[in-house]
Parts: C-alpha cells; sequence; structure tokens
C-alpha cells in the first residue's frame, strides 16, 4: 500500500468515526419523553354528613374509558373523536380515581351506614376544546342509590359537570377535572341528603 492510500484510507476512517459519533450523540438525546402524571387529590369528608351514607360505592366506566390516557376532543373541528395528550397521562383509569374521592368523602363507619350502595355510571370524562384557545373538563355520571341487596334501584340521577379550563392544556385540563371532581362528590352527597334517612329503609 502506498502512502498516499494509506492517508487516504485513514482520512475515510476518520470520517466514518466522527459520524458514529455523531450518530451516537444524537441518540442520546432523543430519549423517550416521561409522561407527566397527574391525579384528582385527595378529598375531605363533606360537612355536614348526609343522613345516608352508602355502605358500599362502585364506580364504573365503559371501556374506552377503562385507560389512564388524558383524553380531550376538539368540538370545534372533529367532534367524534377522541385524542390523547401524548405527554400526560392520570395516575389511574377515572373511574378508580373518582371512587377514591368518593370512598373518602362518603364512607360511613361500619355502625352507623345506612346500608344502601351507591353506584356510578361514568359516561364521560373528557377535556373539550370548544375553540383552539377554550376548553372545559367534563364529567358525564349516571348515580343509583341501591338496597343493600338487590339491584332495584330505590333512586336514580343525572349528574353533569362542565368545569372551564384556566390553560388549553392538559395542565389546565387537570385542574378543572379536580374541581369538577369535587363539586360531584357536593352534589352526590346533596342528593343523598335530599333523599333522606327513610330512602335505604324501603
Amino acid at each position: 500500500m502506498t502512502l498516499r492510500a494509506w492517508k487516504r484510507g485513514a482520512r475515510i476512517l476518520g470520517v466514518l468515526c466522527t459520524g458514529l459519533a455523531l450518530g451516537a450523540c444524537g441518540g442520546l438525546s432523543q430519549r423517550p419523553v416521561v409522561a407527566a402524571i397527574y391525579d384528582l387529590g385527595l378529598a375531605g369528608a363533606v360537612s355536614p354528613a348526609p343522613a345516608v351514607l352508602p355502605s358500599q360505592i362502585e364506580v364504573r366506566a365503559p371501556s374506552w374509558l377503562a385507560t389512564s390516557a388524558m383524553q380531550y376532543r376538539l368540538d370545534y373541528r372533529q367532534p367524534a373523536q377522541r385524542q390523547v395528550f401524548a405527554e400526560s397521562r392520570w395516575a389511574a383509569p377515572p373511574a378508580e380515581m373518582l371512587q377514591r374521592r368518593l370512598l373518602q368523602a362518603l364512607s360511613a363507619p361500619s355502625s352507623t351506614g345506612g346500608g344502601c350502595r351507591l353506584r356510578l355510571d361514568v359516561d364521560e370524562f373528557t377535556q373539550a376544546f370548544d375553540a383552539p384557545e377554550a376548553s372545559t373538563a367534563v364529567i358525564v355520571a349516571r348515580a343509583e342509590l341501591l338496597p343493600p341487596r338487590g339491584e332495584n334501584a330505590l333512586a336514580r340521577r343525572m349528574f353533569e359537570l362542565r368545569e372551564p379550563a384556566s390553560s388549553a392544556d392538559a395542565k389546565g385540563g387537570v385542574t378543572a377535572f379536580r374541581k369538577a371532581g369535587e363539586r360531584l362528590t357536593n352534589e352526590i352527597a346533596g342528593w343523598t341528603a335530599e333523599l333522606g334517612a327513610q330512602a335505604c329503609r324501603r
């Protein structure tokens, strides 16, 4: 091998090594984004406590809400399409988070529980964008007060809560959902208070 050929080979090898090094550095800079995890916060007991405190609380949701993905709709453009925030997630599916809040706020001591069961079916838990810069947290749910045994509801009620978000992003939606979750808890407590203690003695 001549000196000229050796030098040419060395230059080519140097260029290849530089390219590989830059590629490795580029790979390091493109690490996967770690999603921010949010929840609905802790709920305090409602005061004054309703006359009817459920002995059991069950919250259910359809399969498309049985996920920790933070879902939203662009109502101004694609109202039928559900989308998810790529870099933000809930700590648990909405039904689980709402059930935890209701248990914290409404669970009765075993000695004073009315014996009724509360069942909540969540139909919607989505951040709706009416415009690119304006969104609202939407919770729609159906509540049933059930006897200790059996499935014949003693009372039913629909709840629909809409809470404006402070910003048109996932973080603003979380704050709005926390407020909506608190309102839902208080409205359910008020509903059971209106029913009175006789509801669970039928």
